[in-house]
């Protein structure tokens, strides 16, 4: 269903640019675990190790998660091109590194290899359709079918598992999980048991398998595809 939003092939390649082509010519700074991270406006940031959480936080203290940002996916790219605030929240999940690259080093090599743009634009799109797909999903459907439409699309986002089978890496928390989509944890909880029992997905090596997909799809009200 999502895989017309999120081509893994491209996500593969930009990835694979980021980790191993740009990275390599930035400077590694390491964050320990719940560390505030502040990437510089003229600079970007390379997850190297590790997992960040970017998060929007109201002032009563609210968390809205927006992204968990893995080994191969960047940081601060939509500040460096286009300037302004997003009032994103950036913290270490776990301890992790990130390859921070300054503005006079990106853009020699922007200047080198204009193909790099592409993966930039790339990155910010894909960002765009996360952040789109949570808020159509928050106004469309109830507990149960945001928790469906979040599995099969955050299924959609990750690499397949070396058995090639759609799943999602368990690094949410189902807090964290409750807070990409807006319910409480126990309403997580008690839908994601609902799903085991009934066979629609199960767990394994710290990941949710996608057994049935079309299954999950019956508790979606999703947007028309054109």
């Amino acid at each position: 269903m999502y895989e017309s939003f999120f081509d893994n092939n491209r996500q593969s390649v930009m990835r694979n640019y980021f980790l191993n082509e740009l990275s390599n010519i930035g400077k590694i700074v390491k964050y320990k675990k719940n560390e505030i991270i502040d990437i510089e406006e003229d600079s970007v940031g390379v997850v190297v190790e590790g997992v960040i959480r970017q998060s929007i936080i109201s002032l009563k203290g609210d968390e809205k998660l927006l992204y968990l940002i893995r080994p191969g996916e960047i940081l601060g790219e939509m500040t460096y091109f286009c300037g302004g605030t997003d009032y994103i929240v950036t913290i270490a999940k776990e301890n992790s590194q990130i390859a921070i690259i300054n503005k006079g080093i990106l853009e020699s090599e922007l200047s080198k290899n204009p193909q790099a743009y592409r993966y930039f634009i790339h990155s910010m799109t894909r960002k765009f359709r996360i952040v789109m797909l949570q808020l159509t999903n928050n106004i469309f459907n109830d507990s149960t079918g945001k928790i469906a439409d979040a599995l099969l699309r955050l299924s959609a986002c990750a690499e397949p598992d070396s058995k090639g089978r759609t799943s999602v890496n368990m690094i949410y928390t189902h807090q964290e999980l409750a807070n990409n989509i807006g319910c409480s944890r126990i309403t997580v909880t008690k839908c994601l048991n609902k799903f085991q029992d009934e066979g629609i997905i199960s767990y394994e090596n710290k990941s949710i398998i996608i057994n049935e997909p079309d299954r999950l799809k019956k508790y979606i009200n999703t947007v028309v595809e054109q």
